[in-house]
This record gives structure tokens, sequence and C-alpha cells, in this order.
């Protein structure tokens, strides 16, 4: 037999074989993993468990059990670890909410700032009550007043061009009377088919007051701040005019900033 009909022969024996062991391992019998302990998930499943001991945290108050738990999980317990915890979780489409109660956890063991900002503003110590007892007032003049919610104005909303080959995106920026952004607020993001909440703050390196949205082709959006009293931006798209960008161009981006008026 010629050599070169022999090497084809064995080429074609050990691609058979190779392909037979891979049939075997993943079609056949596949491996299957149960039990996998804690310390072994993946960070976006590690983050889910830490909600769930920041509940379980919240409702029990036991700091040491607590650490036991975020120990057994592979993480170390003190808050620069939850904080960075938290910022990957929220970073991967987590809701705020979910992670409330271990951001507190994340506070209590010592973190501050940052990401934390989102869950509203650090704690402060309560005044003292003046425990005498008043008389009801039956003026109306005296009767407490309450305080309205902020009213915030959409001072700009401009078209921009996309970075070369990049989708369009919506860019907010929340900001306070004197242009100092705003963290932690819920922003809400509308098109026909669904509704989408950011909140602002998850990007430190573009402002406290910034948060961001992907736009998709023939999709118009709509922008407001959820809960809180203000303008509307409306008729947001992603397409071009022919002639107003670069030919490399190939989606808008939107600017949106929201400033709090008195």
């Amino acid at each position: 037999m010629k050599p070169a009909i022999l090497a084809i022969i064995i080429i074609v024996m050990v691609a058979i074989g190779v392909a037979g062991g891979l049939l075997y391992t993943w079609v056949l019998d596949p491996v299957e993993y149960y039990d996998t302990a804690p310390d072994a998930l993946h960070i976006q499943d590690k983050s889910i468990y830490a909600n769930i001991i920041g509940d379980l945290y919240i409702c029990e108050g036991d700091l040491n059990l607590t650490q036991a738990r975020l120990a057994a999980l592979g993480l170390e317990a003190d808050g620069l670890t939850l904080t960075d915890l938290i910022e990957q979780y929220l970073d991967s489409g987590g809701r705020p909410e979910d992670a409330r109660n271990v951001a507190q956890l994340a506070r209590d063991l010592g973190a501050s700032g940052g990401v934390l900002l989102v869950f509203g503003a650090e704690p402060v110590s309560s005044p003292q009550v003046d425990p005498s007892p008043t008389v009801p007032a039956t003026d109306p003049a005296l009767a407490p007043t309450m305080t309205p919610a902020p009213s915030f104005r959409l001072v700009e909303q401009t078209a921009l061009c996309a970075d070369a080959g990049q989708p369009g995106r919506i860019g907010i920026w929340v900001e306070d009377e004197g242009g100092i952004g705003l963290s932690g607020i819920q922003v809400v993001v509308s098109w026909a088919m669904g509704q989408d909440r950011l909140s602002t703050g998850l990007r430190p390196e573009q402002g406290k007051g910034y948060a961001d949205f992907e736009m998709k082709p023939k999709v118009e959006y709509e922008v407001t701040l959820a809960e809180l009293r203000g303008d509307v931006a409306e008729g947001l798209r992603s397409e071009l005019a022919a002639g107003i960008c670069p030919t490399d161009t190939i989606a808008l981006d939107w600017r949106l900033v929201f400033q709090r008026v008195q």
C-alpha cells in the first residue's frame, strides 16, 4: 500500500475516533454537575445569593451569622467587596430594589458613597424630639403644609452623531439647580412595546447624575423621571437623516439634561 494512501486512512480513523468520543461525552453520556459549592458560582449568581443574604440580615440583624454566610459564598465580609458586587449586579441589568438590603449591609460593614448613593443619601442621626405635649392647631394657617416633590425641566435635548459603527444611545444627565449631578434618580425610558428603568450614578466617570440607554433602529422613545414631576423628552429615534453625519456613522445619539427648578 502506498504511504500516501496509508496516511489518509490513519487520518480518517483518528477523525472517526474523535467524533465518536465527542458524541459519547456530549450527547450519550454528558457530564452533569450537582451540588455546586456556593463559592464556585458565577459572579452574577453570587450577586443573587448576596441579595438573599442581605434580606436575611435585615430580618435577623445578626452580623456574625451574615459574615459566615458571606464567607461560605467565597466573599470577603467587608463593605468594599459588597459594593463592587452590587455595581456588577446593576451593570448586568439587575434591579436596584433587589439589592437595597445588601447595600445596607455594605454600609454597616463600613462602605459609603459610590454606587451606594443609588440607594439614597447616607443615613444621618435623627434630631432629638421634645417630648412635651403640644396642642393640636385648629387655625388652618397654623396647619403643616406638604412640600411638593421637586420639579425637573428638560433644559437640553440634542441629537448628536454616534461613534463610527456604533448603535444610537440616549445619554441622560439629571442635575440640581446649580448643575450638580444627582445620583440615585430613577429614569423611565418608554417605547410602544415596552419600558425600562435606569438609575443615575452607575457611570461615575460620566458624572454622578448620568445614565444611558441603547436604542434599537426604527423605534421611537420617550424619557421621563420616575415618581418626580417634570418634562418628558419625546420623539427620540436613532435613524440618521442623509448627509448630517460622517459616512461611517450609522446612528444618532441623544443628549438629555433634566435640571431641578426651584
